[in-house]
C-alpha cells in the first residue's frame, strides 16, 4: 500500500515487484553489469528521466518462497548489497528536497536501509545513558531482553517449536543484519551480478 499510495500521489512508486512489471520500451535503460537489483535500477532510471512509476493493486502474481532461513538470509544480503549500489547511483534524486520523488526515496527506502546503523547507535547511546538515568537502564535491559528472545527462537526452532511472535523478531533482526552486511559488501565494491538463486519450496 505504501508503493500504491506513492504512485497515486506523485507517480513515484519505489521499485516494482521484479516478477511482474511493465515498462515503455523507449524508457528502458541497460543495467550495469555489476548491479544486483536490476528491477529497482530500471524503475529509478524511469523516474530520473521525469516519467512516472505506478502500482496496480489488482495485479495478481504467485511466487513460491523459501522457508530456509539461511537461504533467505543469503538472498537478503544480495538484495541489500544491490540496494546500496542503487543508493549511490541515485543519490542525486534526493535533491531538490521536499519533492514527491525525494520524499519517497528517503522515507520509504533510505531510512530503512540505514536502520542497522540507527540500531547500533541507539544501543550504544542507551548503554552510555544507562549509567546516569534509571529510565535508560530499564530501556537497556529491554534491549537485551529482545536479543535473548532472538536466541530463544533459534533454540526452539532446533527442536521444531515455532512461535510466530518470536519469528517476527528473528525476521526483523536477520533483515537488518543482512542490510549491514550488504552495506559493507557494497562499500567494498561488486564486480559481477552473478548470484546463486534461492531454492524454492515448489
Amino acid at each position: 500500500m505504501i508503493k500504491h499510495n506513492e504512485g497515486k500521489l506523485w507517480g513515484t512508486m519505489m521499485g516494482p515487484f521484479g516478477g511482474c512489471f511493465a515498462i515503455r520500451r523507449e524508457l528502458y535503460s541497460p543495467v550495469p553489469i555489476n548491479f544486483l537489483v536490476d528491477d529497482f535500477y530500471i524503475c529509478m532510471k524511469v523516474l530520473e528521466k521525469g516519467y512516472k512509476s505506478v502500482n496496480n493493486v489488482d495485479a495478481i502474481v504467485l511466487e513460491d518462497v523459501s522457508n530456509n532461513l539461511s537461504d533467505e538470509f543469503r538472498r537478503k544480503i544480495r538484495i541489500a548489497t544491490g540496494d546500496f549500489q542503487n543508493l549511490w547511483e541515485f543519490k542525486k534524486l534526493l535533491w531538490p528536497p521536499f519533492t514527491g520523488l525525494s520524499f519517497s526515496f528517503l522515507s520509504h527506502k533510505i531510512l530503512r536501509w540505514l536502520t542497522p546503523l540507527f540500531m547500533i547507535l541507539s544501543y550504544g547511546l542507551n548503554l552510555l545513558l544507562a549509567f546516569y538515568y534509571d529510565f535508560y537502564l530499564y530501556m537497556f535491559i529491554a534491549y537485551n531482553f529482545i536479543y535473548i528472545l532472538l536466541i530463544t527462537d533459534f533454540l526452539l526452532k532446533k527442536i521444531k517449536i515455532h512461535n510466530v511472535f518470536l519469528r517476527f523478531i528473528t525476521h526483523f533482526m536477520s533483515m537488518n543484519l543482512a542490510l549491514l552486511i550488504g552495506m559493507i559488501k557494497a562499500m567494498k565494491g561488486v564486480k559481477t551480478n552473478v548470484w546463486k538463486p534461492t531454492k524454492r519450496n515448489q
